[in-house]
């Protein structure tokens, strides 16, 4: 695995928000709840948890209860903020017509698993993406490389202007974004930091 730390200015962070819609990978200790999970691990706060994030998925099923549900080694997880509409109303936790959706709702694990470490594929959408997707970036996300090709394909004037140093495993290399195109056949290890 290729270890990439970009360097960029501040408008360049949100280039890279789209890799939360697809999944990004995170080593983490897996046996926990979901709240221990993401205000433990990930560092969001109870408050956030608990009025922002209004819909949640793991491993393909609506969670209502952060505090019963697991996450376990493999685990994906979808996070996003209120949706709009009857789905949304009716995928929202603990909402209204939660009761719509029993059968396919995430319930607690009755006799538990051990925590241990493991890996977590995280997907964030709309506001939920843009508040938190940028700490998750500092702290280092795991990626397809063809994804990031994608960004340098889609954004080469933006990403060339907000680029102000790579660095590729130990060595600092010239902040050009043709390197990009090296990685498509890469999982890589990325990290980004905001310039200052």
């Amino acid at each position: 695995m290729i270890r990439l730390h970009l360097h960029v200015n501040a408008p360049g962070v949100p280039l890279f928000c789209s890799l939360f819609e697809k999944g990004v990978v995170l080593p983490t200790r897996t046996g926990c709840t979901l709240r221990d999970f993401l205000c433990g691990q990930l560092g969001l706060s109870g408050e956030y948890l608990d009025r922002r994030v209004q819909t949640l998925f793991l491993d393909a099923r609506p969670v209502d209860d952060v505090d019963k549900a697991r996450v376990r080694d493999g685990s994906v997880l979808a996070l996003s903020a209120a949706m709009p509409g009857l789905l949304g109303a009716t995928m929202r936790k603990g909402g209204r017509y939660a009761a719509f959706r029993e059968d396919i709702s995430q319930h607690g694990d009755e006799c538990g698993i051990c925590e241990t470490s493991g890996r977590v594929t995280v997907k964030l959408f709309n506001m939920v993406a843009k508040e938190v997707g940028g700490g998750l970036l500092q702290a280092g996300i795991e990626v397809d490389g063809s994804d990031l090709q994608r960004i340098a394909d889609r954004y080469p004037d933006e990403l060339a202007r907000s680029i102000r140093q790579v660095r590729i495993d130990d060595r600092i290399v010239t902040p050009d974004i043709t390197f990009f195109s090296t990685l498509p056949d890469e999982r890589v290890l990325l990290s980004v930091s905001i310039a200052g």
